[in-house]
């Protein structure tokens, strides 16, 4: 006959089972991240360095699989007096099987997750609540091998549960819980596995917690992101998206009493009006903004123009004038399209829904250009449905909409709209060369599922041998051919598109830019510039050869456009300054700062990272001088997108 203590003591042994099974789970999840993207690994790897990288993930698994095993212990401290030891092993076994189905999903799915976006889960996460979901889906299903990954996931989950039932019944640990019971009694066995416990849950033996602040323990940043596990990576994200979109919560950027007392005045735009200083070009009569899908600075970039991903794309900026010191507004397509549209400065809020709470922004492109006499057209090479973008533009004052549907798309042409090409013959077709007109156009054939034929266009790579010898080096499978031939037919059809526009229109200015870095990269390691960056070309009428090393980002877009055209003394609404203001020394984007010598990386919680933008050598920094500056610009520009116009306590 077993004894009240005898099953006491055997729950606890398998208790004590289920952690240690929880902490190998997850010692093996982060051994399998970091051989899966080991060559984005920047250092000599050592010893001491993977052991820092472990001890600290580890305190980090303490307290997720603490979480766990809560309900069985509770239940253990609460029944146990009451012999109902059926009912707390069932809570148990109910606890670890359920542990092993959402840990295998979740960090398959951030395996996934990291392979696109090269991050655990962050606030980008919850884009996907606004975004096409019909197009995300089948990107899933076209690009991220689910029937791999499900089949993946049900081995790992068999195997958990099958390792689970083996040990049940396994007395190693019990035999030694009872060495300590036969000194002592169950009263101190429970007080050792409650300290124990609450050790577990903090992460921690010391009054300081295991948080994010403290997690950054490698000198190398990929080691850093494999530290916090993806439980922890996901309530950090939720978290983040919470401080910052929520409509009633507090200013992340700064508090109430800084905010009023660097923003005393009766309104937001009272702090970003502008008076032009008169125009330096004769009036264009069509200005175009091409924005491209996940174009990025590096295919510009001398060393590795020889790819030639960006041939026709180069060939424009060598005619016209390039800034390459340059940031897009955020890390997503539409978070970088609204910050351009209207002018305001991404902080972390997707505006695609939230934009119309208030009424439309006095700095929106469409209402400034207007005037000034321009007609205001938008072409979108996806569908209207997207993020609201029919609705959001309308709202913001363009006067036209174009998208997929009006070049015959449908959605066998495409998960995510037509080719480029397609898109660009529609702007030809639909802009008018009698009127004065301001186009922007938004891509979208470089986004994965890719479903173009490259090289029925005439994309020249099938393998790493056919690259030039010049550039073999760089390449190491950071990309699939694919990828490659989707980043090379954007710029084509960018070249179709401007020798047939320079033809249509003798009086054009173009300007281009992408949306944000592309995520993909020729090798596994680029450095923060590369990962950061997008060019800003403008070419065309009175438009200068010239490569200048202006630090600007998206907010600067329009600004630059109203100075060059706009006549003395026009008033206008902006966060940004003009390109061509020698008084400009530095641009902020979300996370980064840029100036003419150096670019930063602001992660949450974590050390600044630093590029020397002149020697490329990159550091690690505790703070930013342009902190200050950086929260101020995100601190008016959040209040202004949830808040209003209007600045009151």
């Amino acid at each position: 006959m077993i004894t009240k203590n005898e099953k006491l003591l055997k729950e606890i042994a398998n208790m004590i089972f289920f952690w240690f099974f929880g902490i190998l789970f997850f010692a093996v999840f982060r051994t399998t991240f970091i051989l899966l993207f080991k060559k984005q690994i920047a250092i000599d790897l050592s010893l001491s360095e993977l052991s820092k990288v472990f001890l600290m993930g580890f305190r980090f698994d303490c307290i997720t699989v603490a979480y766990f095993v809560l309900l069985p212990f509770l239940s253990l401290l609460l029944l146990s007096y009451f012999n109902a030891f059926k009912i707390i092993r069932l809570t148990r076994i109910f606890s670890q099987y359920l542990f092993v189905v959402l840990s295998t999903v979740i960090c398959f799915v951030t395996l996934n997750y990291f392979s696109e976006y090269h991050n655990q889960f962050n606030n980008f996460l919850f884009l996907g609540l606004y975004d096409d979901q019909k197009a995300v889906f089948n990107t899933i299903l076209e690009d991220f091998h689910p029937i791999a990954n499900l089949v993946g996931m049900l081995v790992a989950m068999i195997i958990g549960i099958l390792i689970f039932r083996h040990f049940e019944n396994k007395d190693l640990i019990y035999r030694q819980i009872q060495k300590i019971h036969s000194k002592t009694n169950t009263a101190v066995v429970l007080l050792i596995s409650l300290v124990l416990f609450v050790f577990s849950i903090r992460g921690s033996v010391t009054s300081v917690p295991a948080i994010r602040k403290w997690a950054g323990v490698s000198k190398d940043i990929f080691l850093n992101k494999t530290i916090i596990n993806p439980f922890k990576s996901l309530l950090y994200a939720l978290e983040d998206f919470n401080e910052i979109n929520v409509l009633d919560s507090a200013n992340p950027y700064l508090d109430d009493k800084e905010f009023y007392t660097q923003f005393s005045k009766p309104l937001v735009s009272d702090y970003i009006l502008k008076k032009a200083k008169g125009a330096t070009i004769s009036k264009p009569k069509q200005i175009f903004i091409v924005i491209m899908e996940s174009y990025d600075s590096w295919p510009l970039m001398d060393k590795y123009l020889p790819f030639q991903f960006s041939s026709q794309l180069n060939a424009i900026k060598n005619k016209g004038t390039h800034f390459d010191y340059f940031l897009p507004a955020a890390d997503a397509t539409f978070d970088s399209f609204g910050a351009i549209v209207t002018n305001v400065p991404y902080m972390g809020v997707n505006i695609s829904k939230v934009g119309e709470i208030n009424e439309p922004y006095v700095t929106s492109i469409f209402k400034q250009f207007k005037k000034l006499g321009y007609e205001t057209n938008l072409f979108y090479g996806g569908f209207s449905s997207w993020q609201n973008i029919n609705g959001f533009a309308k709202y913001q004052g363009v006067d036209r909409f174009f998208s997929a549907t009006d070049a015959g798309g449908n959605s066998e042409s495409g998960t995510w709209g037509i080719e480029d090409e397609k898109l660009f013959d529609l702007v030809l077709s639909k802009t008018d060369t009698t009127k004065y007109s301001l186009n922007i156009i938004l891509t979208s054939s470089y986004h994965a599922p890719y479903t173009v034929d490259v090289y029925a266009k005439g994309f020249p790579y099938k393998s790493a041998n056919d690259f030039p010898k010049s550039v073999k080096k760089y390449y190491d499978g950071g990309m699939t051919f694919d990828e490659m031939g989707h980043l090379w037919y954007g710029d084509y059809a960018i070249g179709k598109f401007i020798e047939k526009a320079d033809r249509k229109y003798s009086d054009a200015i173009y300007t281009f830019t992408g949306d944000h870095f592309g995520r993909r990269f020729v090798n596994s390691k680029p450095n923060l510039y590369e990962r950061s960056s997008v060019g800003f070309i403008m070419y065309g009428k009175n438009i200068p050869q010239a490569k200048l090393h202006t630090a600007g980002s998206h907010i600067d877009i329009m600004p630059t456009l109203i100075e060059m055209v706009a006549p003395k003394d026009f008033e206008y609404y902006s966060f940004g300054t003009s390109l061509f203001d020698p008084n400009k020394t530095s641009s902020i984007s979300y996370s980064k700062i840029i100036t003419t010598k150096e670019l930063y990386f602001l992660p949450k919680e974590a050390s600044v990272e630093k590029i020397d933008l002149e020697t490329m050598k990159e550091f690690q920094i505790n703070a930013t001088p342009y902190l200050s500056q950086y929260n101020k610009q995100m601190g008016l520009a959040w209040y202004y997108t949830l808040k209003g116009n209007k600045l009151k306590k």
